[in-house]
């Protein structure tokens, strides 16, 4: 037998075991889809001003990095969770007022018709800080409708997620149902404390988008 022909002969013995394999892999992902991704920030290969990043102080707002007091946001080098960067939220100066570092809107497909509630968000991060009181940093995520309209934040939770005191990176995760009319939402950091100094190094932040019924 030439090589052509043997070549021909083992082709033809494989193509059922591999058609099998293939529809095994096609069942396994439609009984096991994979989450939707909807936004991911590791702080890498990004201008140091940290574009789409913004931050408030009470009811003013501008470019994250663009504060120095009470608060300041910059690009850390030193010991991110991953790659070269974390970004680092110091609070130098006393204030009572929420202070808030923002990601950019993230877009939210509609919901289907026939299962309006059927949309859950999930946020993964790691975090590490020093000098937080009990609840003096936490995370959130603010929904808001097409018109831009804030409609609630998620779960109804003025934190999600409260970011301890540690050393070491920590992950931190939640979820939560969205509003059926919810078109976008933000990821937001927010110091609620006024003792300082105070730091809050997040990294590697992932927003994903599952089903209402997905409880991995």
């Amino acid at each position: 037998m030439n090589t052509t022909s043997a070549l021909h002969l083992l082709s033809r013995l494989l193509l059922p075991a591999t058609f099998a394999l293939c529809v095994a892999a096609s069942a396994h992902a439609q009984a096991n889809p994979a989450p939707g991704l909807l936004a991911k920030y590791n702080f890498e290969d990004i201008p140091a001003w940290v574009p789409d990043w913004g931050a408030g102080h009470g009811s003013t707002y501008k470019p994250a990095t663009g504060w120095k007091t009470p608060f300041r946001v910059v690009l850390d080098s030193e010991n991110p969770h991953s790659g070269d960067y974390s970004l680092r939220i110091g609070l130098n100066e006393s204030s009572t007022k929420e202070k808030i570092v923002h990601g950019p809107a993230i877009k939210i497909a509609p919901a289907p018709a026939d299962r309006p509630g059927d949309r859950k968000v999930r946020i993964r991060l790691h975090a590490r800080a020093a000098g937080l009181v009990d609840n003096g940093v936490g995370v959130r995520v603010l929904e808001r409708d097409e018109k831009n309209a804030s409609i609630r934040l998620l779960a109804n939770e003025k934190s999600l997620i409260i970011v301890p005191n540690s050393a070491d990176w920590v992950e931190l995760n939640a979820e939560g149902t969205l509003h059926s009319r919810t078109a976008s939402i933000t990821f937001m950091v927010v110091a609620y404390q006024s003792e300082v100094p105070a730091t809050v190094w997040i990294d590697d932040i992932s927003v994903e988008l599952t089903s209402a019924g997905d409880s991995r």
